[in-house]
């Protein structure tokens, strides 16, 4: 009988992350892969994966609760129930979402190992970002099989007491998805872009940056393109409402400004490549902008990915409009970095971490 592997997403990120490992998975001799939809971001998981190739196995619906804590017991009973009903021997988690840390719970619940994609990411604060730092350092004592994407992240786990044969350095996943659109080579068409010689992309969602450090970052910009003619800016604005009304609020009705709803991955890659600079507090930017040479501004106090900041792709901002104009205008002037090559050695790896995760996942099950 197959092993049964339960992998569990629920934004748009995770499946991001997630799809190289499930494809992976899912050509692995001896199991059997279930792919569920958590509930946390149920229509846009069902999109995005779809628009990846990819489906749900299981989607049990949309989670609805006043507050994280009760997203939280919600998300890890529907896991808990998946996992159980469907005889799952491990649980996958991504990251350090409210659905990676409710698939944690769950599979310590019902005693099944966890195998954590991008294992290891730590800032030098243990409660910021909130609570997704909070949720990552929760999720390693659970884990059996830590996957971390950098050297750096694999020290991280060493240094809280993780045993080394249980952290598999690998890469990060997202950039499997990356180096498929790069190799592709097919131009993209961007209809929204601004008639503008230049351009910025613009993402903001952080819960650290809810309410006044939105109305910061968007002073800012309006000061950038005020200084700066010749650039236009695309927003894809966040379908939380606490983020796109406040967006919307400032920066809909400017000329050179794209409000656009969500992007797909092939389209947002074709705007980051294209971009002259990105301003974001995303982290999974900080990695995929170093191979398409876009500098990237991160409006955060701090990262989890020092190897973009070590590599001079990114720089760090505080939420300060005339510290973000003044690094963003710096940024402008200089030459853009050097693109990373899709190589071993390159700090996110080489675009074939899904490869690696399955095989060692297999191994595992096969001598748990």
């Amino acid at each position: 009988m197959p092993h049964r592997v339960l992998i569990a997403a629920g934004t748009r990120p995770e499946c991001l992350k997630l799809a190289s490992v499930v494809r992976a998975l899912r050509a692995q001799e001896g199991l059997q892969t279930l792919l569920l939809n958590s509930g946390q971001h149920q229509a846009m998981v069902e999109r995005t994966f779809a628009q990846l190739g990819l489906a749900c196995d299981l989607a049990p619906g949309q989670i609805s609760a006043a507050s994280l804590s009760h997203a939280l017991s919600a998300l890890r009973a529907q896991i808990r129930q998946a996992a159980k009903a469907h005889g799952a021997d491990l649980v996958v988690s991504q990251g350090d979402t409210s659905t990676a840390y409710a698939a944690a719970l769950a599979a310590r619940d019902l005693g099944l190992p966890l195998a954590h994609v991008e294992a290891g990411l730590r800032t030098s604060h243990p409660y910021r970002p909130f609570p997704e730092e909070l949720f990552r350092r929760r999720i390693a004592p659970i884990a059996r099989l830590h996957f971390a994407p950098t050297q750096q992240a694999a020290a991280n786990l060493r240094g809280e007491g993780v045993a080394d044969e249980r952290i598999h350095r690998v890469g990060n996943s997202v950039i499997d998805l990356l180096r498929e659109e790069v190799e592709r080579r097919e131009p993209t068409p961007l209809p929204f872009l601004p008639a503008t010689r230049e351009h910025i992309a613009l993402t903001l969602h952080r819960r650290e940056n809810y309410g006044r450090g939105l109305d910061l970052v968007c002073a800012a910009v309006l000061e950038l393109l005020q200084q700066h003619a010749e650039l236009g800016l695309v927003c894809p604005v966040h379908p939380n409402p606490a983020v796109g009304s406040r967006i919307r609020r400032h920066l809909a009705g400017h000329a050179r400004i794209a409000l656009v709803e969500p992007l797909d991955y092939r389209l947002f890659i074709a705007l980051l490549a294209r971009a002259r600079l990105a301003i974001t507090d995303s982290g999974g930017i900080q990695e995929e902008a170093p191979y398409l040479g876009t500098p990237v501004l991160v409006v955060r106090e701090n990262t989890e990915r020092p190897e973009s900041v070590a590599l001079g792709a990114a720089t760090l901002v505080p939420l300060k409009p005339e510290r973000i104009v003044a690094e963003a205008d710096r940024l402008l002037r200089a030459a853009p970095p050097a693109r990373l090559a899709f190589a071993p050695e390159s700090p996110y790896g080489d675009g074939r971490s899904g490869e690696r995760i399955a095989a060692t996942i297999a191994r595992f099950l096969q001598n748990p």
